[in-house]
């Protein structure tokens, strides 16, 4: 996933033209990774205490739809929490926040 690609995956997330810096605003993202190779980017972000994940990683599939996952990372232990396939660039922003709790918009 090249800078533009990823660029777009984000602000599909959050239905905006800033979406990383959205993201960074509304709920506290950082450390974000690009893989060029696999179409994925990832970002942390602050985990509610409702919700076990504190990482997200979108990938564009091979049918241009989007994979989400959901991960916790403590330390060098890291668990998926939940996986989403085959999501449309509209499902991308109510699915992330059914997942966590978090809002992306005001």
């Amino acid at each position: 996933m090249n800078n533009e690609m990823a660029q777009i995956a984000l602000n599909q997330l959050t239905n905006s033209n800033n979406g990383g810096n959205r993201l960074v605003a509304m709920i506290g993202a950082k450390n974000f990774v690009r893989d060029e190779k696999n179409y994925t980017i990832g970002f942390k972000f602050a985990a509610k205490a409702t919700n076990k994940a504190n990482y997200c990683r979108i990938k564009l599939n091979a049918m241009d739809l989007y994979d989400l996952e959901f991960i916790n990372i403590r330390g060098t232990n890291i668990k998926t929490v939940s996986t989403h396939n085959g999501l449309y660039a509209d499902m991308l922003k109510s699915t992330f926040e059914d997942e966590t709790g978090l809002r992306l918009s005001l």
